[in-house]
């Protein structure tokens, strides 16, 4: 069994710098728990985020006040289909003069609620511990930026990163990723799995013009936030899942897959990949249910 006690340059992004497989080349850069939480966008980014583990990027610029504005992508992103806006409550009847209601929930101060409301999603301390990170919707934006384009932006979006160590064994003449090395997800997993994705629906509608707002400060079209959200689900619903050992092989101060199929995945792929089959399946499960829910199907 093997560790790698090596640290790159450039792991100011890694939440666990101890487990780490290349992405491509100036690919930017979550933690698993992150993709079903970020309300749907939180219910996405929280659940994607605790989940996708950590991979090397190259520095970045410190967000301002949280997410830097993205630089725009050569390419056009795959289409994805609208997420439909619920059906109009009915207007209620009149009623008598009451007190004055509270102020507007804007970006700036919206973080009580929406731990108000992610909170009866889940109950795990990893929903806690992110839940605890301040301008959460302007987070979860990025967040959700960064997973519809395969990335994995820990920085923006900080949570409890895997305990242990990332080994490998040898079998034969090829290192393996040791089993072992998957059970450290098993409590982001279980995080996922718990979560409550008619709620995370709600509390996206809940939630939509707000996050439209923040998506719109990251210099996109604010009405694109909902198919980039459905693009960072795709990713994973997309990540391949592997029947028996994965080869890996030592690359400088990192790992990188033996399989060039795999270790072309999207960063966010690849880091889904080593969480482990039983992990991944649960993940991809709770993606495809919280897909369902936002297009109605």
């Amino acid at each position: 069994m093997q560790n790698d006690n090596e640290q790159p340059e450039n792991d100011a992004l890694m939440t666990d710098p101890e487990d780490r497989l290349t992405q491509s080349p100036r690919q930017g850069g979550l933690n698993p728990l992150l993709i079903l939480g970020a309300i749907a966008l939180l219910g996405v980014v929280v659940v994607v985020y605790l989940f996708s583990g950590s991979e090397p990027e190259p520095p970045a610029p410190e967000p301002a006040p949280v997410v830097v504005t993205p630089e725009p992508e050569p390419e056009e992103p795959a289409p994805a289909p609208d997420i439909p806006e619920p059906a109009p409550e009915p207007e209620p009847e009149p009623e008598a003069p009451q007190a004055p209601t509270e102020p507007p929930l804007t970006l700036e101060n919206s973080d009580e609620q929406v731990r108000t409301e992610l909170s009866q999603a889940g109950s795990s301390e990893l929903l806690d511990t992110t839940l605890a990170n301040a301008d959460l919707l302007q987070r979860g934006t990025g967040v959700i930026d960064g997973l519809s384009r395969g990335l994995v932006l820990n920085k923006i979006l900080p949570v409890t990163a895997p305990k242990g160590k990332f080994t490998t064994i040898e079998v034969g003449e090829q290192q393996i990723i040791d089993p072992v090395s998957y059970d450290r997800y098993d409590s982001h997993a279980e995080a996922i799995a718990e979560l409550n994705t008619d709620k995370l629906v709600g509390s996206f509608h809940n939630f939509r013009p707000l996050l439209e707002e923040a998506y719109a400060g990251l210099g996109y079209k604010e009405d694109d936030f909902d198919n980039a959200l459905i693009r960072a689900l795709d990713q994973i619903i997309a990540t391949p899942e592997v029947e028996g050992d994965i080869a890996v092989k030592k690359k400088e101060a990192i790992y990188v897959f033996v399989d060039p199929e795999l270790e072309g995945l999207a960063p966010l792929q690849k880091q889904l990949l080593r969480m482990g089959p039983d992990n991944l399946a649960i993940v991809k499960e709770q993606a495809r249910a919280l897909r369902a829910g936002l297009l109605n199907q």
